[in-house]
């Protein structure tokens, strides 16, 4: 579950949790090392910084569901699939002796071969990484339409025949140290539970409350980290850590990709450039056309 080594210039403290559950279950038995942090951020946050009012608060909405503007992250993904392209890979139909319905006009003719069936396309697969940390200055508009993007970008990939595996992830850095902890919440057979990835993706609590928790009882973490915590790792920085195919998505910092929360449709396109642009990918996210009217903000 937890590992310290090293690896391209950085000392890297890994997590990777295969359940929120079993996040929550560590940093309940583990304990703050008071002696790097004196004033642990994960209890002392205010309510404007962290949107909870105490530790207890975002362990139960992060266990149990976080529901308070759920709707509108809904409609933000429902608005842009309106003008997203959805191409789906379609099996190829042919005959054979076993199949899933008779084909009347084969059998007639006495072709021995009189069953229809279908060929499935091998389905390739695809890892989608999404950093949860944030810096204090994004805006709940730039968070929640890099998560609706986000969420319609699984659909365009599974759509198109791949099998997509999204993992929640928090990665920033002090110094040569980077603390990084994922969390496996969609296997690539697994449909999307937009409830489940909500809290981890939208909240800021997450990592305010939450993973400053789990830095704040990581062994080899060093008593700098107790002024701000470290900050949030850019593209380069994470592919220097993470070792990446060439299909595996890097959804980084919201300005990084482009993303400013002040139009849903010209943030998509900068995602989808900035993920295009990468080389190797057995993919292209189309642009989608801006429509004239005046879409839904959050």
């Amino acid at each position: 579950m937890y590992k310290y080594y090293n690896k391209n210039g950085y000392k890297v403290m890994e997590y990777d949790f295969s359940s929120i559950a079993s996040f929550i279950d560590y940093i309940d038995t583990h304990s703050i090392d008071r002696n790097k942090f004196r004033d642990p951020a994960s209890i002392s946050g205010d309510y404007y910084f962290c949107q909870s009012r105490s530790l207890d608060e975002a362990k139960d909405l992060c266990k149990y569901g976080y529901h308070e503007d759920f709707d509108k992250l809904l409609e933000l993904k429902s608005t842009l699939e309106q003008y997203i392209k959805m191409s789906k890979t379609k099996s190829r139909q042919y005959n054979y002796y076993v199949g899933y319905a008779p084909d009347v006009k084969a059998y007639l003719e006495g072709n021995p071969l009189s069953m229809l069936n279908k060929e499935n396309p091998k389905r390739k697969h695809i890892d989608i990484y999404y950093n949860s940390a944030i810096l204090g200055g994004v805006s709940k508009e730039e968070i929640f339409n890099r998560g609706a993007i986000t969420l319609n970008i699984v659909e365009i990939l599974e759509n198109m025949g791949f099998s997509v595996g999204l993992y929640v992830f928090t990665m920033s850095k002090c110094g040569d140290q980077v603390h990084y902890a994922k969390f496996n919440l969609k296997s690539p057979n697994e449909r999307l539970n937009i409830q489940k990835l909500y809290f981890p993706m939208c909240h800021p609590s997450f990592l305010r409350r939450l993973v400053f928790r789990l830095r704040e009882c990581t062994p080899d973490i060093r008593s700098s980290w107790s002024d701000g915590y470290g900050a949030t790792c850019d593209d380069g920085t994470i592919r220097n850590v993470i070792d990446l195919k060439d299909n595996d998505v890097v959804i980084c910092k919201p300005d990084e990709m482009g993303v400013y929360g002040r139009d849903i449709i010209e943030d998509a396109n900068n995602m989808f450039d900035y993920i295009n642009n990468f080389k190797g990918k057995d993919f292209v996210l189309e642009k989608i056309d801006k429509p004239k009217q005046k879409l839904l903000r959050y």
